[in-house]
Order: C-alpha cells, then structure tokens, then sequence
C-alpha cells in the first residue's frame, strides 16, 4: 500500500451526516458566515452541509484537530465541485458562474489555512502538509513523533511505518505491532497493517512468520486474493511446524478480536 493510499484512509468525511434542512437553515440564518461563497443549487449538498458544520465548529472551538477536519472538508467539497465546472449550461450560465466562484473560494480558504497551520505539530497537519504541500520538514517532523501518545493510534502508526520501512525495517515492524495492540475488541481491524508486516517479512525472508501472518490475513478477508499456494512456495514446513504455526495464527486471530493483541517481546516499546 503506497503513502497517498494510506493518507487518504485517513481523510474520513467526519462531517457527512444525514442533511438536516432545518438545523442547516438556522445555522445560516443565525450565522450567515459560515454559508458564504458556497454553490446555491443541489449538487454535492452534503458536501456543501459538512462545510458549514466544519466552518462554524472551527470558528467556535479553534483547535488543530478542528482546522484539519476544516482543511478535508474543504478538499472534499472542492473535489466534489470542480469536475462540474467541464459542463456547459446552455440555459442557465449563472449556475457554472455559482461554481466557479465556490471553487475559487474553497481553493483560496485551503491555501490560507495550510499557511495558517504550517508551524503546527499535529501528526495529521503534519501529513497535510507532506502530502498535499510536498514539505520534507513536515515528513521528517511527523517521524520525530513516533513515541509520542498523540501518535497512539492505529492509522498513524500504519503510516509510520510504510514511511520508515526501507530505512529502519526493525522500528517499522515495532510501529506495525503495536498498531495492532492498540486496537479494543469489537474495532475493525485495518487489515492494511498486516499486509504491510506481510511485505516486511517476506522481504526479510522470514518465511516462517510468513506463512502465519499470511493465514491471519485471509482469515480477516482481506479485500485483494492471499495466494497461500504461491506463498508456500517459499519453504517447506513438515507437519508439526505447520500445526505450531497455525496455533500461533490462531492466537493472534483471538487477541485480535478480544482487542487484547500482545506485541512480540522483541518489539516492545520501552
């Protein structure tokens, strides 16, 4: 999985609820604002309601978390917009002004609040700022954080890792595990992090921990195909290996699902 996949995993649309017309009303009437420079008509309504809730929630509560949910949904109701502005509207030429014109706004408020937000340590700022402004500064910052609680969650430690594997493979393998340890029972396992511990010890040639965490894979149905036949291929293992290594693989499967995933002894964190 390659870094824009994973950054973009992360750009969940928190703000997507179900429309409600009368609170949206309100907030405009009360609060006009907050629902300015924005399209008029019915396309990319609810990206257009996730902005206004983004927009009045960040003015009202000013936070790092708040001006990142700001910056995604300012993207989102761009990247909504801005395939539109290609139709011709032979009848009525106000409605593709009323885009352009959102666009530029949406575009503009982006450009603004990245600057605004350029000095913040905020892990998910920081991967704004690598992805989307190309800045080394932020990459190298986000990395600093490894060991800090605000990096303490699953998504963040994913990313880490495919950010510092080529490098460091021993602390991406430590960032991969403990991503997995951080998740509680009944969460929905990102099965991305163990595609990548996959990829890691398949490259290291450890074909043992392959074939287990091959198995913990396709029994969690990850969404592209596990070809355990070719994977097999890579060593031979007798019987009783195979019936200690499917015990392992079912152990983990349990932690996993219990949410109480043990981080090997040889990659715990100090």
């Amino acid at each position: 999985m390659n870094i824009k996949h994973a950054f973009l995993m992360l750009i969940t649309p928190l703000f997507l609820a179900a429309c409600d017309r009368d609170r949206i009303t309100n907030i405009c009437e009360d609060t006009p604002q907050y629902c300015q420079q924005l399209h008029a008509d019915s396309w990319c309504r609810f990206e257009r309601t996730a902005l206004i809730r983004a927009r009045k929630q960040q003015s009202e509560q000013p936070s790092d978390v708040h001006d990142y949910d700001l910056l995604n949904t300012l993207k989102i109701y761009h990247d909504c917009l801005d395939p539109l502005l290609s139709i011709e509207y032979t009848r009525r030429k106000e409605r593709k002004t009323d885009k352009v014109d959102a666009v530029y706004h949406a575009q503009k408020a982006m450009t603004q609040l990245t600057a605004d937000t350029e000095n913040s340590d905020y892990p998910y700022l920081l991967l704004w700022h690598w992805q989307h402004e190309g800045s080394l500064k932020a990459k190298a910052r986000f990395i600093k954080l490894a060991d800090r609680p605000e990096m303490h969650s699953p998504d963040l430690q994913n990313i880490l890792a495919t950010v510092i594997m080529v490098r460091d493979s021993k602390a991406a393998e430590q960032a991969l595990h403990f991503a997995l340890s951080l998740y509680k029972e009944g969460d929905t396992i990102d099965n991305n992090i163990i595609a990548n511990l996959l990829t890691l010890v398949t490259r290291q040639q450890r074909y043992e921990d392959v074939w287990v965490w091959s198995r913990v894979l396709d029994q969690l149905e990850h969404e592209e195909n596990i070809e355990l036949a070719r994977i097999d291929g890579y060593a031979q293992f007798n019987a009783s290996q195979q019936q200690a290594m499917q015990e392992q693989v079912e152990r983990i499967l349990t932690q996993l699902k219990q949410g109480q995933y043990k981080v090997p002894s040889t990659q715990r964190i100090n």
